[in-house]
Formats: structure tokens, C-alpha cells, sequence
């Protein structure tokens, strides 16, 4: 696992605002993903994108360390985004090669690294990730193995602990807080944004009250439009927002940008109101919070409840996190297999040349009609002695490392 890097930074590492930076914009990934890559001098990548993380999985053959490779990401990203892309500092990242690399994809893709452990969706998540490079070229056997290593480690969390049975995303962890809301107050709720995280949102709130008037405010009116008509909506343009007298029990924020989307100026004409800001970065200015009227659930307040969600799962974290260390050795393993195979055929050639010629010898003046007898004697003699080398060869590179197989290569070629 030697060449497998993990660098970027996530909510463990990085405030929300910083992680929305180093995110760069989805529109551009297609055409900036395979310029990093070249700008890393890396042979293999993946970037992973949620809500709380922006990392970057990469296969690198070369002689710099992970953090070096961070440096490197760190500069790059700025310039190849003209400024809009930024990691953050050096100690609000991460970088780790080897089994701790591929560790910490497993961790992610089993929601063991979630902002809400057991999250449902981030496997999903992974798994596009993965599509997405694939389709730009820029994955190979060594990512193919890692991902696929992960995705099963993620399948058998779900179906062998009860982690994910129940568990919730990140809309659904404000759950409680608006079904309060919705009790306590009539009128509609808002729902700000189209994408992924406005549509849970929008099936949330349908979900806890079926006839509650939903208005969905977007700056696009197609996709507005068509987030309204899945959940039987009305959609309004995003300047509306605050601008009509409307009372609304709740606004939920499911979009972002780089300056927040509702001030203290616009949130005195929505109180009183729940604001929920799912929004990466933040969408609503802090200082609303001292809006009469105003109650503000954000990232931050979420995080509390899942921090308390992980201590109810405590039991079930070591039982994924075991499943993760068993499907590391496999992993391991399918490496150690594939780093063996030019070994075994090295061997085989050296021995079927070695034996041709002792038989050759033997066989000398026979009639050539016994060639092809001595063909297939060769070959099995060849095989039988081969499985003893390669049981000790499997065992030593188990213990130590798959290194073991390239000296002991070099050493038969002398």
C-alpha cells in the first residue's frame, strides 16, 4: 500500500468556511481534476467532495512525502482556480500514506469519519467520486483496488452492525428541531436552494407534515421550478426571499455561496422564524442571531447531536471499525497477489529454460515425434517446483512487506 496518499482537510480538521474553500466549483472538476493530477506528478487520483470534506485520494510512485504532496496541492489549487479554490493552513489539513491513506478512505466510506456516524448517504458519495475520475481517465488498478476495497467494507458495516439502521443525514439531524417548529407554528416553510441537500430538505418537511405549504427560492427558475414540482411546491425567485411579508414557520438553507445569503437586514423581515442553515458554506450570517425573533440551528449546533449520537453507538463504531481492519488486509493481500505475479512467471521462465536443457540432454537422439511429451513434462515439472518458493515468498511478504518480492526478483536475475 506503499503508494496510496490521502491529503485534504474535512469538519475534524477545518471549520465549515474553510472546507467550502478548498472545494473547488462543480462545474469546473472535468476540466481541473486532470490538470492537479499533472500539476501532483501522481499516477493515479480521486477527489472526494461532501459537505464536510474536500480530500484527495492519490497513487504516487514518486519520492516526495504526503505532506510535501499537500504543499504542492496547496499551491496548485489557487492557481489553477485564479484564486478561487484555497486550501486552508497546513494544520487544518491532513496527509497520510500507506495503510493509514487507505484506512482513512475505508473510515469514510463506512461513515466512521461522518459529521453524523452512520450516515446513509456518503457512500454514495464515495462511489461518485470514484465514477467521476474514472470517467476522466485518471484511476487505475491500484485506485480500482482501493475503492472497491472500501465500497465492501462499507457493505458489510451495513448489513453485519446496526450503524446505519436508523442513522441520518445531515438534514434529517435537524429533524427534531422543526417538527417542534412545525407544531408550534402554522404557516409555510422555505426551503432556499435545488440541489441535493434542498431536495431532502423539501421531502423532509413533507414528510413530517403532508399538507404544510412548502415555497421553494432559488436563483435558477428551471431547477427551482422543478424542485417545487417533485414536492408540490411554489417556487419564487431567491431576491423574493423577505421581500413579501411572508411568515414562514421555517427557512431551511440547502444552498451556499461565498457570502452568506441572508443578513440581519433581510432575516427582521422573516422573524419570527426557525432558520436552519444547512448551507457549506454557512448561508446565514451569524449576526442574525441577534434578530428578535430569530432562532438559528447551523452546522455547529448539529454537530452537538451527532457527537451524542456517536456515544450511543459506541459498540457498534468497534464493530465497523474491526470489519474496516479485516477488509485492510484484504486489501493487502490482493496487492501482495498482484505484485507476486511477475515473481511467479519470472521463476516459471527460469526454471522451464533450466529443465529444457537438462532434458534436452537426457532426450538427446530421440525421435522428434517425443518433443511434445517433452514440452508437457517440462511444464509440470516446472509448476510442482515453483509452489515451493512462492508458499515462502507469499509468507515472508505477509509478514514484512510486498517489498521482499522485488529484492528477491533482482536477486534471481543476477
Amino acid at each position: 500500500m506503499r503508494h496510496y496518499v490521502a491529503i485534504g482537510c474535512n469538519h475534524s480538521t477545518a471549520a465549515p468556511t474553510d472546507v467550502g474553500r478548498a472545494q473547488p466549483a462543480p462545474g469546473t472538476l472535468t476540466e481541473l481534476l486532470p490538470r492537479v493530477r499533472d500539476r501532483l506528478g501522481v499516477q493515479e487520483m480521486v477527489y472526494l467532495a461532501t459537505c464536510h470534506r474536500a480530500e484527495w485520494y492519490l497513487v504516487y510512485e514518486g519520492e516526495q512525502c504526503p505532506g510535501r504532496l499537500l504543499m504542492s496541492l496547496g499551491v496548485a489549487l489557487p492557481q489553477l482556480t485564479g484564486g478561487v479554490t484555497t486550501l486552508p493552513d497546513h494544520d487544518k489539513c491532513f496527509a497520510l500514506g500507506g495503510r493509514d491513506a487507505a484506512r482513512h478512505l475505508f473510515r469514510v466510506g463506512c461513515a466512521l469519519e461522518s459529521l453524523m456516524v452512520g450516515d446513509n448517504q456518503i457512500l454514495g458519495q464515495v462511489k461518485e467520486a470514484f465514477r467521476r475520475s474514472s470517467v476522466l481517465g485518471l484511476t487505475g488498478p491500484l485506485t480500482t483496488a482501493l475503492f472497491t476495497q472500501a465500497v465492501r467494507a462499507a457493505k458489510r458495516v451495513r448489513t453485519e452492525t446496526s450503524l446505519s439502521r436508523g442513522a441520518v443525514s445531515l438534514v434529517s439531524l435537524a429533524e427534531r428541531r422543526l417538527q417542534s417548529r412545525l407544531a408550534a407554528a402554522p404557516g409555510a416553510v422555505a426551503v432556499v436552494g435545488a440541489g441535493k441537500t434542498a431536495s431532502l430538505a423539501a421531502g423532509l418537511v413533507r414528510s413530517l407534515d403532508a399538507n404544510r405549504p412548502i415555497v421553494v427560492f432559488n436563483r435558477t427558475r428551471e431547477r427551482g421550478e422543478a424542485l417545487a414540482a417533485r414536492v408540490a411546491a411554489e417556487f419564487r425567485p431567491l431576491d423574493a426571499l423577505g421581500s413579501n411579508g411572508d411568515r414562514f414557520a421555517a427557512v431551511i438553507f440547502g444552498a451556499s455561496a461565498p457570502q452568506p445569503l441572508l443578513r440581519p437586514d433581510r432575516a427582521t423581515h422573516l422573524a419570527p422564524t426557525l432558520l436552519v442553515d444547512l448551507g457549506m458554506p454557512p448561508a446565514i450570517d451569524p449576526a442574525c442571531d441577534g434578530v428578535p425573533g430569530i432562532e438559528r440551528v447551523d452546522q455547529r449546533a448539529l454537530r452537538l447531536v451527532a457527537e451524542a449520537n456517536r456515544s450511543a453507538r459506541n459498540a457498534e463504531i468497534s464493530r465497523a471499525e474491526a470489519i474496516v481492519e479485516d477488509q485492510l488486509r484484504e486489501l493487502a493481500y490482493e496487492q501482495m497477489e498482484v505484485e507476486l505475479s511477475p515473481v511467479a512467471h519470472r521463476l516459471l521462465a527460469d526454471f522451464r529454460e533450466v529443465l529444457r536443457r537438462e532434458f534436452e540432454k537426457v532426450a538427446e537422439g530421440e525421435p522428434a515425434t517425443r518433443a511434445a511429451e517433452l514440452d508437457a513434462a517440462v511444464e509440470r515439472v516446472c509448476r510442482r517446483l515453483v509452489r515451493v518458493p512462492l508458499r515462502g515468498l507469499r509468507e515472508v511478504a505477509w509478514q514484512h512487506s510486498s517489498e521482499v518480492l522485488s529484492t528477491f526478483l533482482e536477486a534471481v536475475q543476477r
